[in-house]
């Protein structure tokens, strides 16, 4: 081969290289999309129905589901890790209010493929102080000053049947725990991981991600109302080992943009 054609074969790929370069530095960033679902032994959760029976043979019902996530990360498959810090990186959810089933924060990711995305389930001890939220309905999460302070991680309200079909009210509440004297304060959130194997593009950007109920009363700890009775919030042992079963509650799929 002669100096020329050398010269021209080099240029073609320098050439190829630059367009390549070019194509890649002008992919458009994606738009993450974040729903969040609902459900129960599979299917969409039934609020206000008493049609619910957990692994200690409890019959129950959600009435109301109001939660924080935040710390979202997403790693991608190199190992780099892009944080969503939208909104202080915290986003509430209502059952009950639609527009906070869907989250569209302003941060943006490269197209790649990603392997896991993570959050916490309520909000770290740097950024859960009172007066975070001044505006229902983050707001009303405040959790009591004299029990922490900051605000809830969720708030799981329902009924069950109480032994002699009696049925009873419960409220798994998570939010700072306390020994009995009230001199120790205990941080429940808790970190959540989930693995992903897909790809990005400013068309397939939907994270959806379900929490399953069930999985709160089922491992490591059964869960039996009528042994932990409906109130928790200042049971210590008992948020502990709901935030143990919780981290096990969730699950995510990816899918392209929703209308």
């Amino acid at each position: 081969m002669n100096t020329r054609l050398y010269q021209y074969f080099f240029t073609i790929i320098a050439f190829l290289a630059l367009v390549v370069s070019c194509k890649h530095e002008n992919v458009e960033p994606v738009a993450p999309r974040f729903l969040f679902k609902t459900n129960v032994d599979g299917s969409e959760l039934q609020k206000g129905i008493m049609k619910y029976t957990n692994m200690a043979g409890n019959l129950y019902e959600v009435d109301e589901l109001q939660c924080f996530i935040s710390e979202v990360r997403l790693t991608a498959a190199n190992g780099e890790v892009f944080p969503i810090v939208s909104d202080s990186g915290i986003h509430y959810i209502d059952i009950d209010i639609p527009y906070t089933l869907e989250w569209n924060p302003a941060d943006r990711l490269p197209v790649s493929s990603y392997t896991s995305i993570s959050f916490i389930f309520g909000i770290d001890e740097a950024k859960n102080k009172i007066g975070l939220f001044v505006n229902p309905p983050e707001r009303d999460m405040f959790w009591p000053d004299m029990m922490g302070g900051g605000y809830h991680y969720m708030k799981m309200n329902g009924k069950w049947k109480a032994t002699g079909d009696t049925i009873k009210p419960f409220n798994l509440h998570l939010g700072i725990g306390m020994n009995e004297d009230g001199t120790v304060f205990y941080q429940n959130y808790f970190k959540v991981t989930l693995p992903l194997n897909i790809q990005t593009t400013p068309n397939n950007n939907v994270f959806t991600i379900t929490m399953n109920i069930e999985k709160w009363f089922e491992a490591p700890n059964l869960w039996d109302w009528n042994q932990t009775g409906g109130q928790i919030m200042q049971n210590q042992n008992a948020m502990l080992k709901a935030c143990e079963n919780g981290a096990n509650a969730f699950a995510v799929s990816f899918s392209g943009s929703v209308k």
